[in-house]
């Protein structure tokens, strides 16, 4: 796809691929109630002083974390997603990209369990901006 559309017609053109080549990594995942806290603060860009006792160790804390924190918020927001390697296995799968979506499941009452579905898709993100 060319863009954008200009006077000089294809000389400032600039060429999109708009699709092809796409690595989507789902992955699925359940919530639970830990001993400890499951996120680390660097203080600049998580709040934890709106979590109980400053940590993220509940089920129900996680799920908020999640959706007030982790969620993509605008074009310029990347990730590096890292899923360790098992025993035996010498190379953990590590990728950049951004979330495509997360959807969140609450099943239970005592203990309460949450199942989290998250689609992240692999590239670098380019924006346009100052």
């Amino acid at each position: 796809m060319p863009l954008p559309q200009a006077l000089l017609g294809d000389a400032e053109n600039i060429l999109v691929k708009a699709e092809g080549n796409a690595l989507r990594i789902n992955i699925q995942w359940m919530l639970i109630n830990e001993s400890a806290s499951v996120v680390t603060s660097d203080g600049a860009t998580i709040d934890s002083s709106k979590y109980a006792g400053g940590s993220i160790n509940k089920a129900d804390e996680m799920a908020q974390f999640l959706t007030d924190e982790f969620q993509v918020k605008g074009v310029e927001y990347k990730f590096q997603l890292t899923i360790a390697s098992e025993p035996g296995v010498t190379k953990a799968i590590s990728r950049f990209g951004t979330i495509e979506k997360i959807s969140l499941t609450k099943a239970g009452r005592s203990p309460v369990t949450w199942r989290v579905n998250m689609s992240f898709i692999a590239g670098d993100l380019v924006t346009v901006g100052t």
